[in-house]
């Protein structure tokens, strides 16, 4: 199978790495010094899958790039992060084409795809779910059904409130010193510290956060309140493997 990847950033080259393991793969940016093809249409050309891995508010707008070229056969794909910005232009491909919105739950730091969880989710009106599905699974990845309807209201909570913290904390501690805090933090600053560092590096993090919208107003209400919840279901060791995890960043 012929897999053709637009989008030669960090996440594109990972997949196409990691897809180069089963199938053939490459890549086309609009950077040449990115790129594996000549054109879009050149990729287009020869590829039995599309996979639209670019910025979330570009991602549309790509796919409907995609729909001058003959797509008959072909499996579309986008890995927005937020679909709001991307599904309704599927409308724009031709009936003839499979379709699918995925959502790998990693970034490009992964190790591999082995194990690792996708969310594939039906666009809807259009074939290309299963087949979506059948070739992650291919690749070695936890196949996960979702729907575009609940997708972004529940990762607005797990991907952007999460960066918007994360850049919070990132920003006071830059204004108080990482240094100085680091002498006097315990366990819990640097599970957090590592954390807020590690958005730092990804030029996506500000737009992520932006997206949070009213979860951060509900963050703040919870910080307003006191006592706790109790642990969700399976996590009743938490404390454990807190420390599990900081053994594994050398703490």
């Amino acid at each position: 199978m012929r897999v053709g990847i637009i989008g030669g950033g960090r996440m594109g080259r990972w997949l196409r790495s990691e897809i180069s393991r089963v199938h053939e793969a490459a890549v086309f940016d609009v950077d040449p010094s990115r790129s594996e093809a000549s054109s879009l249409g050149e990729l287009v050309g020869r590829s039995d899958v599309l996979i639209v891995a670019v910025g979330f508010r570009d991602a549309g707008r790509v796919l409907e790039d995609l729909a001058k070229y003959d797509l008959c056969g072909k499996l579309v794909m986008d890995i927005a992060t937020f679909k709001k910005y991307v599904i309704g232009s599927y409308r724009a491909l031709p009936d003839c084409a499979l379709a699918a919105s995925v959502h790998p739950m990693f970034g490009p730091g992964a190790r591999s795809i082995k194990g690792r969880r996708v969310v594939v989710m039906e666009v809807p009106g259009r074939r290309g779910f299963r087949e979506a599905a059948e070739f992650f699974k291919g690749l070695g990845a936890e196949v996960v059904e979702g729907s575009v309807e609940e997708h972004d209201e529940y990762v607005k909570y797990t991907i952007a409130l999460s960066y918007a913290v994360g850049l919070a904390l990132a920003r006071v501690y830059s204004k108080r010193g990482w240094d100085k805090l680091a002498k006097y933090g315990g366990t819990s600053f640097r599970y957090l510290s590592v954390f807020a560092a590690s958005l730092l590096g990804d030029p996506s993090a500000p737009a992520y956060a932006e997206e949070a919208g009213e979860a951060v107003k509900e963050l703040i209400d919870g910080l307003k309140e006191s006592g706790a919840p109790a642990p969700p279901p399976g996590l009743e060791n938490a404390y454990e493997l807190f420390y599990a995890a900081l053994e594994a960043l050398g703490y």
